[in-house]
């Protein structure tokens, strides 16, 4: 009797150590996290993720080559879940493909920058817009300095500027940033001033009819990835 006893007990320990690992994984990917949207443009995927406690919705952005690297952003939820994700323009420059992406039910607009080889990962700023004009997204300027690019984007129905800086390597991903657009201005890019120490390259940019300078740096190598910083300036 004893002997059954034992063996009763080491078969339900058994069925626990098997039936474990389930139900503790069922606890633990407790669906809190949903896919809420997705949109594919050629070899860019946006996939839309919602945090269904924080209310926050998320896009995250990759490319589909190989190595590639994803890049997220996150913003409140404006009413029901999920989003509505279209793209509303598309260039490309040189090497670099520009696509804005909008998510209609969110007032949020995402302008993004990739090269389309292995090993790369997009560029991405997003702007959530108060006040919607007709969608008018043209390439307004464009400027080249060495072995670096840099194309200024006027996002005309959103109210904002945004440069795009690219280094002409092997490997290499662009940098991307966005800001206020002054009125309807449209001006001329210029660099106002350059620096190089050692490996590194830094250049200071001027979008004058906007207010705005620019740093960008980067290194020459193959792999590198340009980095850029706007401020305000007279």
């Amino acid at each position: 009797m004893k002997s059954i006893n034992k063996l009763n007990i080491i078969i339900f320990l058994l069925y626990l150590t098997w039936i474990w690992p389930l139900v503790a994984g069922a606890e633990y990917s407790t669906q809190l996290v949903v896919q809420t949207g997705v949109l594919l443009e050629s070899d860019l995927v946006v996939r839309n993720a919602t945090d269904l406690i924080s209310k926050k919705t998320c896009l995250a952005f990759y490319i589909r080559t190989p190595g590639t690297s994803s890049v997220i952003d996150c913003y409140d939820v404006l009413g029901t879940f999920g989003t509505v994700l279209r793209q509303v323009g598309h260039f490309k420059q040189d090497e670099v493909i520009i696509r804005k992406i909008e998510d209609v039910q969110n007032n949020r607009m995402c302008l993004v920058a990739y090269v389309a080889t292995p090993g790369t990962a997009p560029a991405v700023d997003c702007y959530t817009v108060t006040q919607r004009f007709k969608d008018s997204l043209e390439i307004t300027s464009h400027l080249r300095e060495g072995d670096m690019s840099v194309t200024q984007i006027s996002d005309f129905g959103s109210a904002r500027t945004c440069l795009v800086a690219y280094v002409n390597t092997k490997g290499t991903r662009p940098a991307v940033a966005c800001y206020p657009s002054v009125e309807r201005s449209v001006g001329t890019l210029r660099q106002i001033s350059f620096m190089r120490e050692g490996d590194l390259i830094v250049r200071k940019i001027k979008d004058p009819a906007n207010k705005q300078a620019c740093m960008v740096t980067y290194v020459s190598t193959n792999g590198t990835s340009s980095n850029i910083f706007c401020f305000e300036e007279q």
